[in-house]
Parts: C-alpha cells; sequence; structure tokens
C-alpha cells in the first residue's frame, strides 16, 4: 500500500471514529421518564448531522473550490448560503416533528411556554456552524500543507536520483577516457603491460558499470577500485615520479557512495606529474573518527593549460554536486595549494553505528 493510501485510509477511520462517538454516545444519556426517548435522540442528532454537511461540504467543495483559489468572499458567500439553507431546514424539521412534541409535554407538566427558545437555538446553531466551518479549513488546510510537503519530498527525491544518474554517467565517461588515454600512451612503450592494463581496465570497468549503479556499495570494494587504478595509471608513470599510497582496509558492513575517491585520484595523476621535472602523489584514505572517513591526496602542481579540455575541472565539480545531493552537510571538501604542492581533502561523516 502506498504512503498516499495509507494516509487516506488512516484519515477516513479517525472520521469514521470521531462523528461515531459523536452519534452514538448520547445515547446512553437520553431519558425521559426512566425510558430512552428516541424523539429526543433524533432531536439532538438533527443539528449533529447538519453539522457534519456544513464540514464536508466545506472540506471538499467549498474550501477546494474557492478558498484554494483565493477566491475569499465567493468563500465566506458560499458559506453564507449554506448557513442559510441548514438553518432553514433545520427550523423547518423542528416545526414539524419536535415542536409540537414539546408542546404537549410543556402542556401536561403545566411548564411555562419558553418564547425565545428558538431564538437562542437559531443563535446556537450560528455558532456551531461557524466553529465547524473554521474546524473544517483548519483540517482541510493542515491536511493539504501535509500532502504538498509529501508531494515536494518525492520531487526533491526523484530530481536527486535524476541528477546522480545524470552526473554518474557524466564520470563514467570521463574516466574511461582518462584511462583509454593512458593505455594508449603504454602500447608504445611496453606492450605486455599494456595488455595487464587492459585486463585491469576490465575490471575497473565492470565495476563502474554494475557494482557502482547502486546508491551504495560496500566501502572495501571502493577502496579495492581505487587502488586498482592507482596500480593501473602506476604503471606508465617515469622513474623520476614518486608514488606513495596508504589506503585502509574496511569491514564488509561499511558502505559509502559509489566513486568519490577517483576524481582526487584522478586528478593527481593528471595534474601531479611531468615528463621531465621531479614530480610526486600521495593518496591516503583512512578514519579519522568513528564515523568520519578522510581522503587525501596530495602531489606536485603541474596544470594543464587551458587550451587543454582534460583539465576542465569536470571530475571536481561533478564530486562536489554528487556530495552535496548525497552527504548534505556530512562532508567536507577542501581544495589548496602549499608551496609546490596541490593538496585535496575530503572528509565524510559516513554514520557508522
Amino acid at each position: 500500500m502506498s504512503e498516499t493510501r495509507k494516509n487516506s485510509s488512516v484519515q477516513l477511520s479517525i472520521h469514521i471514529i470521531i462523528w461515531g462517538i459523536i452519534l452514538f454516545f448520547p445515547m446512553i444519556f437520553i431519558y425521559s421518564e426512566g425510558e430512552r426517548n428516541i424523539i429526543r435522540y433524533l432531536d439532538f442528532m438533527l443539528p449533529i448531522v447538519m453539522l457534519m454537511v456544513v464540514f464536508y461540504t466545506n472540506y471538499f467543495l467549498i474550501i477546494k473550490r474557492f478558498l484554494f483559489n483565493k477566491k475569499i468572499w465567493q468563500f465566506f458567500l458560499a458559506n453564507l448560503l449554506l448557513f442559510v439553507v441548514c438553518l432553514v431546514l433545520l427550523d423547518l424539521i423542528r416545526q414539524i416533528y419536535f415542536y409540537p412534541y414539546y408542546a404537549q409535554i410543556e402542556k401536561l407538566k403545566n411548564f411555562p411556554h419558553r418564547d425565545n427558545m428558538r431564538q437562542i437555538i437559531l443563535f446556537r446553531d450560528i455558532i456551531s456552524m461557524s466553529v465547524t466551518v473554521v474546524l473544517s479549513t483548519a483540517i482541510r488546510m493542515t491536511t493539504q500543507w501535509y500532502q504538498s510537503q509529501a508531494e515536494q519530498k518525492e520531487l526533491e527525491k526523484l530530481h536527486i536520483e535524476s541528477e546522480l544518474h545524470n552526473l554518474k554517467h557524466q564520470l563514467n565517461p570521463h574516466f574511461l577516457f582518462n584511462t583509454l588515454n593512458n593505455i594508449y600512451s603504454l602500447i608504445s612503450i611496453n606492450q605486455e603491460n599494456a595488455q595487464n592494463a587492459v585486463h585491469q581496465l576490465s575490471n575497473l570497468i565492470r565495476y563502474v558499470l554494475f557494482e557502482s549503479d547502486h546508491p551504495k556499495v560496500q566501502l572495501s570494494k571502493d577502496l579495492n577500485f581505487t587502488t586498482n587504478y592507482i596500480k593501473l595509471m602506476s604503471l606508465r608513470l617515469p622513474s623520476h615520479v614518486k608514488l606513495e599510497t596508504e589506503i585502509m582496509s574496511a569491514a564488509e558492513s561499511i558502505t559509502i557512495a559509489p566513486l568519490l575517491f577517483i576524481s582526487l585520484v584522478e586528478n593527481a595523476f593528471k595534474h601531479g606529474v611531468s615528463p621531465t621535472e621531479a614530480s610526486h602523489i600521495s593518496v591516503r584514505i583512512s578514519m579519522t573518527g568513528v564515523n568520519e572517513l578522510e581522503c587525501r591526496v596530495e602531489n606536485s602542481n603541474f596544470p594543464k593549460p587551458e587550451a587543454d579540455k582534460s583539465g576542465s575541472g569536470i571530475g571536481l565539480n561533478n564530486l562536489r554536486k554528487r556530495l552535496e545531493l548525497i552527504y548534505p552537510g556530512s562532508f567536507k571538501l577542501n581544495v589548496e595549494e602549499k608551496g609546490e604542492s596541490y593538496i585535496s581533502t575530503l572528509t565524510i561523516n559516513i554514520g557508522l553505528e
């Protein structure tokens, strides 16, 4: 059963229970000469029935048609007309069925005739109907607000899922594009290593296409993917590049959104390696607290020229967008230049229990 249908069923049950109590509870206390009197009960229930008419006419028709469309005057006029119709019907039914009954009792028991009772009852009914209109309006507006909030949350959820899907599809070709470039360069240097690289790449693509398609994956698998990616990229590193890695082992019970570290690592290899100058890359992923996971990537800084589209920053932009959608308020992504080094630090509160 959907959430909307479940809420509707609960609301219907509440209405039935409340009106059931109002309609049948007075029957216990209405006595005349020691016996329950059906006429007195019907006289008591008549205005209750009219209040139900006023309540649900407002709830399902007048509020929706006029108040929700900001037609305030039409809303008040419609209620005024509803009041007049209900009050006329009440007075007519009382005169035909109930007033003669009470007049006969007053005559038999020599009670004084109460000429002003009709005005008092009319005033009471007007007040009761006014309160009913206010109550139905408040309940309807509150219900509408909750429905709007639920619909808004559902739309936001669909929007987030759609945007994440689009971002992931942008990320995967971007990652594949850079990796194929590296293998292409490796072919001319060492064909055997290039063949091994193709095999490793197939494993990485399998993870990207199948494992990473889930909202959350095992942290251990994602760390393994990152480790294999670093091994693949290190095959073509020249001897003057110093590579350091320190990647934690994770329990299978820990999960995380997939492919969050790859953009930082990818940028390190893309911007941190010079063909001729001494270079360094350091990748460290560890737990820095009970719930806090940190990925720190430091590399020598050799920025790409403006004409080089591979340095356009697509990876980091997508990473920040994904983090804002998946871990809002629970992450920190800092990027800074320190001397001749470029340092990226991603800290995520992954909510361990």
